[in-house]
């Protein structure tokens, strides 16, 4: 990997999700993995392990990573040994996300995300 020296006038951000990077400056690898159960109710009551991530299969099927099968030619050409950014503004970055100013060899991302609604029936 080549190094660079990265350069930022400026960078405005107004929210950063769980599990999310800001990196600026070169990196080897990056990982951000998150994992959200969001349980909405009419009524906030809750008991306690009423939800754990191992009972819902969206946490537990492994994720197959795709396999390359033809052979991949990359040729750059990193005119400066500098990378120059005059202004970054992000308004959000959700789960496991990634803002990169730099070099990077190697980045595996992943969000699951189970959404639960437990809305009251009306007395008929």
């Amino acid at each position: 990997m080549t190094k660079r020296t990265s350069h930022v006038q400026s960078l405005t951000n107004i929210s950063v999700d769980t599990s999310s990077v800001i990196q600026i400056g070169d990196s080897k690898e990056l990982e951000a993995v998150s994992n959200v159960l969001a349980v909405q109710r009419e009524k906030a009551i809750f008991y306690e392990n009423e939800f754990l991530f191992r009972d819902y299969f969206a946490f537990c099927e492994p994720i197959d990573v795709p396999v390359i099968a033809e052979p991949l030619e990359i040729t750059t050409c990193h005119e400066t040994s500098a990378i120059c950014v005059n202004k970054v503004r992000v308004n959000f970055l959700a789960a496991s996300s990634v803002l990169h100013i730099g070099s990077n060899e190697s980045i595996c991302l992943g969000s699951r995300v189970k959404n639960i609604r437990h809305i009251m029936k009306d007395a008929d």
